[in-house]
């Protein structure tokens, strides 16, 4: 059945386009008894994917999610698994499996995640495997009994994606997490999963060359965002927050620094770090536009009038005490 799937969508490019899910569908609404499985996936699909600022998940996930949420032995993506046998438990557990779905792309969401910096899908499946085995508790995400354990499961997701741990062979990540959830309800294991992978590639542990490297992200990347909400764990990120370059970028030409009184030799340094992560910061949206293009100097002295207010945003934004003039740019 895969060889002629994947021969009959060759055979078919010249006309609609189908994926391989589109045509694994056929076969769960065909064994489906109670539901029709294209639409309710479909349906389902676009749910999530409206989930806080959006996201773009796919019936691959979802479909791949119920294999893994099912605890079938083998997980890879292929018709032999969406046999009748299996489609029919996925059919009688839907409910349960999309309320796992559901709630870990929300806790995702409350993260400060959408689609433009989950740079992996795959990792809302053992988010989701985690809160099934434990009854996906409807209050989860919101709980304050339930913060410590979110705090695991961010710490988990955020280092996943730095590490890009699903950049290539999920399953062989898929199944070592998903046998260590399933002895494990306590709380998120984080250690054991960080134990788990430690001599692999898959390494969840940071070097400081790793560090270091990081230091060097620049203004655009996808794990921008990421870092970012490391640096501002206060910053709530479901709000309206802006990457904001503390030293505006549009002060930084030749001429404008030379006018600023920048040494010659300084220039290139000064062009070539005003896009690090060291010259960004969030903010939240007015603020970021009412700063607009001024100095940071004259921007600081403006908002900032009340000493305290002043010492509480250097604190909040790891900003050194000292001058903010375009002088003091690179320290």
């Amino acid at each position: 059945l895969d060889k002629v799937l994947n021969i009959f969508i060759r055979v078919n490019s010249g006309g609609t386009t189908l994926s391989y899910s589109d045509l694994l569908l056929s076969f769960a609404t065909a064994q489906w008894e109670k539901h029709d499985a294209r639409e309710e996936i479909n349906q389902f699909v676009d749910e999530i994917n409206d989930i806080g600022n959006g996201f773009r998940l796919s019936k691959d996930l979802v479909l791949k999610a119920c294999l893994v949420l099912c605890d079938f032995s083998d997980i890879s993506f292929k018709v032999d698994n969406f046999n009748k046998t299996n489609m029919l438990i996925i059919e009688d557990r839907w409910e349960e499996i999309t309320s796992a779905i559901r709630t870990a792309v929300q806790l995702i969401a409350s993260f400060g995640f959408s689609m433009e910096n989950l740079t992996s899908n795959n990792v809302v499946i053992p988010i989701a495997y985690y809160l099934h085995s434990i009854g996906a508790p409807a209050q989860y995400v919101t709980s304050t009994h339930t913060a410590r354990d979110r705090a695991l499961v961010k710490k988990w997701l955020v280092a996943t994606l730095l590490k890009r741990v699903f950049s290539f062979a999920p399953d062989g990540v898929l199944r070592p997490i998903r046998e260590i959830l399933q002895t494990h309800h306590e709380e998120f294991p984080l250690g054991m999963i960080a134990q788990r992978f430690r001599s692999g590639n898959r390494n969840l542990v940071f070097s400081e060359d790793e560090i270091d490297d990081m230091l060097f992200t620049k203004y655009g990347q996808g794990d921008l965002m990421i870092l970012l909400s490391l640096l501002y764990p206060w910053a709530d990120l479901k709000n309206n927050f802006h990457i904001d370059h503390i030293y505006p970028k549009s002060l930084f030409t030749q001429k404008k620094l030379h006018a600023f009184g920048v040494p010659e030799e300084y220039i290139d340094k000064y062009l070539e770090r005003v896009n690090y992560i060291g010259n960004l910061q969030l903010l939240e949206g007015i603020p970021n536009i009412e700063k607009k293009n001024k100095p940071f100097a004259q921007w600081l002295t403006e908002t900032y009038q009340d000493k305290d207010a002043l010492s509480d945003y250097r604190q909040r934004q790891l900003i050194p005490d000292i001058p903010p003039t375009m002088d003091n740019f690179l320290e």
